[in-house]
C-alpha cells in the first residue's frame, strides 16, 4: 500500500471528503488528491503534519510500520490485543468497521 493509499484510508475511515480534509490540511484538493493518487510526493513536513492529524506514525503512513494502524487509537489497540499477529492492515479495517456497524446498529435500537 502507498502512502497516499494509506491517506486516502485513514480519511475514509474518518469519514471525510478529499475538500474536507484538505481544508483541515489548509492545502487544495487537488494537492490531496494528487498525494492520494501517488502523482506528487509529499515532503517531510508535510508527512508530519498528516501523520499527527491522523494520530499514527510517519513510519505507518510510509508503510515501514504496517501493524500501527493507529497507535493512540484506543480501539484498534484493543482489538489488537485480542487477535493474532497475522491480520493485514485490510483485514484489520474490515474488523474495526464491523465494530462500527455494531455500534451504529445498537445506539438505532436505543
Amino acid at each position: 500500500m502507498t502512502v497516499g493509499e494509506r491517506i486516502a484510508k485513514l480519511r475514509e475511515r474518518r469519514g471525510l471528503s478529499q475538500a474536507q480534509l484538505a481544508k483541515e490540511l489548509k492545502v487544495g484538493t487537488s494537492t490531496l488528491g494528487m498525494w492520494e493518487t501517488g502523482k506528487r510526493g509529499l515532503k517531510d513536513d508535510t508527512l508530519k503534519m498528516i501523520a499527527e492529524y491522523f494520530n499514527v506514525s510517519s513510519d505507518y503512513l510510509l508503510g515501514i510500520d504496517s501493524k500501527s494502524v493507529a497507535p493512540s487509537n484506543f480501539k484498534a489497540e484493543t482489538v489488537a490485543a485480542h487477535i493474532d499477529d497475522d491480520v493485514s492492515d485490510e483485514q484489520m479495517e474490515d474488523i474495526l468497521n464491523y465494530i462500527d456497524f455494531i455500534k451504529q446498529k445498537n445506539s438505532k435500537k436505543d
